[in-house]
């Protein structure tokens, strides 16, 4: 039951995005990193890794809110963190299914958020974590008050838990994989050695 709804959910919400919106989020990714390439000022793989993140997150934009605006889904604002809870606890499958979306939805932009920002200076973990977990907020803050001021959608505070959690997990999965790739790597130079 729960991996229909999942499923549904997710064939749901991303049949609801324009493909011009893709393209758009595309093009708009490609010119700022056009223009940080003319600059000459970062690396190829940062401008990659900058350029996806800015896809992510007008996707998210799209998403949660433009994608919205001609919708019927203006039913209510939820802002009872308590309530919010119950409904996690004692909720549908569906309730629980959005809570995991909200959750991934933001896993990519800490992952190559935190790769962005990794590329470019040194961070101590936790400085890294704190710097994504506050775009992170920052940006779905932005989304719940877009969703509050336009009526499209819920305007939650769990989702602003949930998606930081989320570019959280993300970041944690780039830190994971870069100490993957660095143990390989030393391995390699071992094994030919």
């Amino acid at each position: 039951m729960f991996c229909s709804i999942l499923q549904t959910y997710i064939h749901t919400t991303f049949s609801e995005v324009s493909w011009w919106h893709v393209v758009i989020f595309g093009l708009l990714s490609l010119a700022l990193s056009v223009f940080l390439l003319i600059q000459g000022k970062h690396s190829m793989y940062e401008i990659i890794v900058l350029g996806i993140t800015v896809y992510i997150s007008l996707f998210l934009l799209d998403l949660t809110v433009l994608n919205r605006l001609d919708s019927t889904m203006c039913d209510g604002f939820g802002f009872d963190l308590a309530s919010e809870y119950d409904r996690l606890l004692h909720g549908a499958d569906f309730r629980r299914v959005e809570m995991l979306a909200n959750i991934a939805a933001f896993v990519p932009f800490g992952f190559f958020l935190s790769e962005f920002l990794l590329s470019s200076k040194r961070f101590g973990v936790w400085h890294l974590i704190g710097k994504v977990g506050l775009a992170a907020f920052g940006l779905s803050l932005f989304i719940e008050c877009l969703q509050l001021i336009l009526h499209v959608g819920f305007s939650e505070l769990t989702d602003l838990v949930l998606n930081t959690m989320g570019a959280i997990i993300g970041t944690t999965f780039a830190l994971s994989c870069r100490k993957v790739i660095a143990i390989c790597h030393k391995r390699h130079r071992l094994f030919i050695f």
